[in-house]
């Protein structure tokens, strides 16, 4: 699992201590907000609209994230269906000592949606959305 380094992040953001735990290390669901913000980014702009999270792949994290670090989540798209696209986010840490580090690797899906919460083809648009 290599980190893309030709590539430009969907998202950068850099750990605070209100995403750490007591020991400095990111906690998990902080990154999985950021994963999520990162992948509606790409999804909405696809889709033409609102989506919604539907499914995330088990992940491991190979190294921990530490406080200071610059995220950043590298966003591919795999698929792209009828209602729905599913992406690869690749996430790595840029080290406060300039060492950059793999940290993670998901796949996630999301569904576009209306503004009722009901799924839509990609592209199209309802009442309400710009």
């Amino acid at each position: 699992m290599d980190i893309p380094c030709d590539k430009m992040p969907a998202l950068r953001v850099r750990a605070l201590p209100i995403s750490t735990d007591a020991y400095g290390r990111v906690q998990a669901g902080w990154l999985m907000n950021q994963i999520d913000l990162a992948g509606s980014l790409v999804a909405e702009r696809e889709s033409c609209g609102p989506v919604a999270l539907v499914a995330v792949n088990a992940f491991q994290f190979s190294l921990p994230i530490l406080l200071g670090d610059v995220v950043n989540l590298y966003v591919e798209k795999l698929r792209v269906g009828q209602k729905s696209i599913t992406l690869k986010i690749t996430v790595s840490s840029e080290r406060m000592s300039g060492e950059t580090v793999f940290i993670t690797e998901v796949i996630v899906t999301f569904v576009a949606v209306d503004l009722q919460g009901k799924s839509r083809l990609l592209g199209e648009t309802s009442a309400g959305i710009p």
